[in-house]
């Protein structure tokens, strides 16, 4: 199987697992933080859509504006192309892992959430004078990084649970998958009102080593 193939298996397996039929926060078209507005969040490979120059949004097929958050970002990373490390259960075994099942898929998850706060009675109708009273806008609230942490826990879940990726060739490799919140210098990153976070995973694949026939043309 072909790399894009499993990176696009892998972005139909998230989007129907964790994201189909999910309503969750989204920038207004306009950026107004009065208003709530709500989408279907969006899973992306390797970059994000880029945003119109007029409305600083495109719109999905129903017309609707489309944010690039909330949504989740397939980040490919180096990987060995052909390698099946050995585990130390398999040494003491005597286990022989096929060298045709080693190749790596690595990838990073990336999580978008957009939490802007807790918007109080009152906050609404300051808009209309034509200045927001900051006051009635509590917005160093936890919920954006615990929504944040349920959605990656979720997505953990049911890929433990599922331990690969339905229509690809790719195994999940449990021992090395990792999580974390976006940070620098050891220190979280504050990009308020939009949250980040990753997961770190590892799957193998089946690595094609049957001969390569136009190489054994050349060669006569």
């Amino acid at each position: 199987m072909i790399t894009a193939k499993r990176m696009e298996g892998l972005q139909t397996w998230i989007y129907r697992t964790i994201c189909e039929g999910r309503r969750m926060k989204a920038p207004s078209p306009d950026n107004r933080i009065a208003e709530a507005t709500y989408q279907e969040p969006k899973v992306f490979i390797g970059y994000e859509p880029e945003w119109d120059d007029e409305t600083g949004f495109r719109t999905d097929a129903d017309g609707m504006p489309l944010a690039v958050t909330p949504s989740i970002l397939i980040l490919p990373n180096p990987a060995y192309v052909k390698y099946v490390e050995e585990k130390r259960f398999d040494r003491y075994n005597k286990i022989h892992r096929s060298q045709e099942y080693g190749r790596q898929f690595a990838v990073t998850i990336e999580f978008r959430v957009y939490e802007p706060g807790v918007r109080l009675p009152g906050f609404k109708e300051s808009a209309e004078t034509g200045k927001y009273d900051m006051t009635k806008l509590m917005e160093g609230t936890p919920n954006g990084i615990r929504t944040l942490q349920n959605w990656m826990d979720e997505f953990e879940y049911e890929l433990l649970g599922q331990m690969f990726v339905p229509g690809t060739d790719m195994t999940l490799d449990a021992e090395t998958m990792t999580d974390g919140i976006y940070q620098d210098q050891k220190y979280i990153v504050d990009k308020r009102p939009i949250y980040y976070g990753f997961c770190n995973v590892l799957f193998y694949c089946h690595a094609d080593s049957a001969v390569n026939r136009k190489i054994e043309a050349i060669l006569g």
